[in-house]
């Protein structure tokens, strides 16, 4: 299933296929990968939730059906 996000900030459109959280309870720091890239990290993160909701405050799914449609 594609997935297109859009970084609120900048505008940048990046589409993959698998959009990954991870956070490390030792450091406190989460990533998010597409497709295995690295494309967010934050720090003093306490679990997935926190950095789902972080993540998405920056960045928004874009809905793939209509941009098909658009080509």
């Amino acid at each position: 299933m594609m997935i297109m996000l859009e970084e609120l900030n900048t505008g940048t459109i990046l589409d993959g296929e698998e959009l990954e959280f991870f956070v490390d309870d030792d450091t406190m720091v989460g990533e998010v990968y597409l497709d295995g890239e690295l494309i967010f990290q934050d720090v003093a993160i306490l679990n997935v939730r926190l950095l789902r909701l972080n993540f998405f405050q920056s960045w928004c799914e874009l809905d793939t059906d209509l941009e098909s449609n658009h080509g």
